[in-house]
Parts: C-alpha cells; structure tokens; sequence
C-alpha cells in the first residue's frame, strides 16, 4: 500500500483486515449498506457469484488497461466472471494437485518420497515405525478433503470432475465411485493419521508438519514460500524450539493411486481476486487501486518476491531467496502447469460444495459406502440445475 500510495499521492488508502470467519457476513452487510468497502477480496467460486450483484463489471477498465486481449495477459482471469461481468481480478495463482514433503525428514529416514500406491504404503510403514506421521490430513476442513478428491478422480479420469459439475458427465459414475474408494483407502490403509477427522487443515495439520511430526501433507503451491530463507525464519520465531530452521520442504506430484492413471496433473486458479463495489462512491481510485494491485509489474513483483504464481503473465517467480537449486528446479517446473491446469480448484455452486465435503467426510468414517457418496453429489447436482 505504501507503494501504491507513493505512485498515486492523491490516493489514500485505508486497510482492514476480517477473519475470514466474520468476512462474508460482515463484508456483505457493509455493501448492501453503502457503507464500504471500496475494494474487497473474493475466492472463485461460490463467494464470486455471491458477491457479483455488489461489485461493479471491471471488463472496461481491463479493456482500457490491457487492451482486448486482456484476458490473456491474467492467468484464469475469467474465473473471476460471472456471465458477461469481470466481477473480480486475479493478485496470485495457486493451484492443487500437489503435496508436500519435509525433505530433511526423508532424507533422515533414508528414504524416497513415494510415487505410486505400492511405495507410499512401504515409506508410510517405515515413516511410522520412526514414530512419525506419514502423511498428515485436516480431515475436519472439508475444502483438504476436497482438493484431494479432485487429485485423486484427475488421476482415474482427468477433466471428468469438472464435466460432472457441469452437468456433462454422471457424478454417480465408476470413476467417482472408485475415487471415492480410493479417498477411503487413504484412512484404512493408514496413510493418514489416526484422528485425521477431528484434526483442521490450519493450524492443526499445517503446525504438525512444520514441527517434523509428518513427513508429508496435501498442500498446494500456496505453500511455495516455504522454500525461502525468510519464511524458515519466521517460523524460527513462530514454533520456537519446535522447528529446525534447517528444514528443506520440496514440493512433489502426489503419488498415482491407481494402476493406469495419470499424474501431475494441477487444478486451481486465482487465489484472491479483488473486486471494486458496485455502489462505490470513489469509483475511479478504488479501480485504480485494484489495477494496479493486479495488473501492474510492480505490484506483481512484489507478489512474485513470495514465490506466489503472479496472475500477470509477463511476471515471472523470483526465486532468489529460495534455500536450495533442487527447490528452484521444482518451483520452475510448476509454472507449465499452473498455466494449463485441468479446471479450477473452486466449486462453483455452494450446495455442491457442502455435498461433496459431507460424501468424504461419511465415506471416511464408514458411515457411507462409496457409491451412495457420488449419488449424493450426482443428486446436489441435479439439484443445483
């Protein structure tokens, strides 16, 4: 903001901060009211459609930026949209598909990361017998559980989740009955851990692997500044003794669950979008503000210093204060697929969302069986129709 501020000196802008908690409810209420935001963050997704009849199209400002071929220049812009309207404009790119591995562990245990079924249930065995947690899952958040629903059925029949949210293709079919098998294996074959339901992806599940208590956990690349000095050395000051500031964390495609299925395939988009009220009384500065925080190099850059997929396309990671040349190859690995991922990460409609979270959560502690899992979503979808 302090950049902004220098390069707009007529701009001043006033920041607060919601606890994602309070944030829709509260940010939704301030709108409806007329008593701000002037700018405010969205997810894709159902927030995104939600938040659309409060913010104002940004396709003129984006024609009159970029020119009109805006929409090339911002990764997964028009997940943003809805209908004809640009409702919000990428900050950063993440995606999923992906998992992490605490690589000093690994390498402690004289070990392999694992890529397939076979050789994750041999290193979770010898992981285990250290007395470590494999692979550490916050089963109680269901958008953990989701994203890895989604790498699993891309592995078995990629793109036919994103068909089948679409109405193009059968929820209730065998390649989501089997990935829904396949999600329940995860827990019966002890991959994750005991208690995984009661645990929260953050801060639970996250503090467990940063203390080296897991070997692995299902993050995606909203986790890449942990490869940066700067980020190990918050975490000095975070968990104190807990952590060991030499923890090199490398990134990895998750193992192929099934015989013939395919692997490394991301999913996601932007990560936090920023949108300009539709009844905003300052309307020029507030798109101004949100422009340049997503469409200019220096705001970007700034962005990239993270090691967070910048949504402008010109704008490359800078990976200059990351630990290792093996973590620099990994992170410039992902900037294809970030590029070409296979669908969005976000569900777009909310009921199917909760549908599909609910389904996991009963197959995982045997209170459904697979197939009656992906009739339910198949019937969230119809539903949704």
């Amino acid at each position: 903001m302090e950049a902004f501020e220098k390069a707009h000196p007529d701009i001043k802008i006033e920041h607060r901060f919601i606890q994602y908690s309070d944030y829709v409810n509260t940010t939704q209420l301030a709108l409806q009211s007329g008593s701000g935001p002037d700018v405010f963050g969205l997810q894709v997704g159902a927030l995104t459609n939600q938040f659309a009849p409060l913010a104002a199209d940004l396709t003129p400002a984006l024609e009159e930026k970029f020119g009109a071929d805006w929409a090339d220049k911002l990764i997964s812009v028009k997940q943003l949209s809805v209908g004809d309207q640009q409702v919000a404009v990428p900050w950063m790119v993440t995606g999923g598909g992906i998992m992490w591995a605490n690589q000093t562990m690994v390498d402690d245990l004289g070990l392999t990361v694992p890529t397939n079924r076979a050789e994750l249930k041999d290193f979770c065995a010898a992981v285990k017998a250290a007395g470590k947690i494999c692979m550490v899952q916050g089963a109680k958040d269901s958008w953990q559980n989701v994203d890895v629903y989604q790498t699993l059925i891309n592995q078995i029949a990629p793109g036919e989740f994103y068909k089948a949210l679409d109405g193009e293709a059968d929820f209730s079919g065998d390649a989501f009955v089997q990935a829904f098998a396949t999600w329940k294996s995860l827990f019966d074959d002890g991959i994750f851990q005991d208690g995984a339901l009661g645990m929260t992806a953050y801060p639970d599940a996250n503090d467990a692997f940063k203390k080296s208590e897991a070997a692995m956990i299902a993050f995606g690349t909203w986790q890449n500044s942990d490869t940066t000095k700067s980020r190990l050395a918050s975490y000095t000051e975070t968990y104190g003794e807990g952590f060991n500031p030499e923890t090199v964390f490398m990134p990895y495609a998750f193992p192929l669950m099934e015989d013939g299925g395919t692997s490394g395939l991301m999913f996601g988009g932007p990560d936090v979008g920023f949108a300009v009220a539709a009844g905003s009384k300052v309307s020029d500065a507030a798109t101004t503000f949100a422009l340049w925080l997503t469409g200019s190099e220096e705001a970007q850059k700034m962005m990239s210093v993270t090691v967070q997929q910048p949504a402008l396309a010109s704008v490359p990671l800078d990976l200059s204060d990351v630990v290792t040349p093996e973590q620099v190859k990994a992170l410039e690995a992902q900037g294809p697929a970030l590029a070409d991922m296979i669908g969005p990460r976000e569900i777009q409609n909310a009921d199917v969302r909760t549908a599909l979270g609910d389904a996991l959560s009963a197959v995982a502690s045997g209170q459904q069986s697979p197939e009656d899992a992906a009739a339910s979503v198949q019937a969230a979808i119809a539903a949704a129709k």
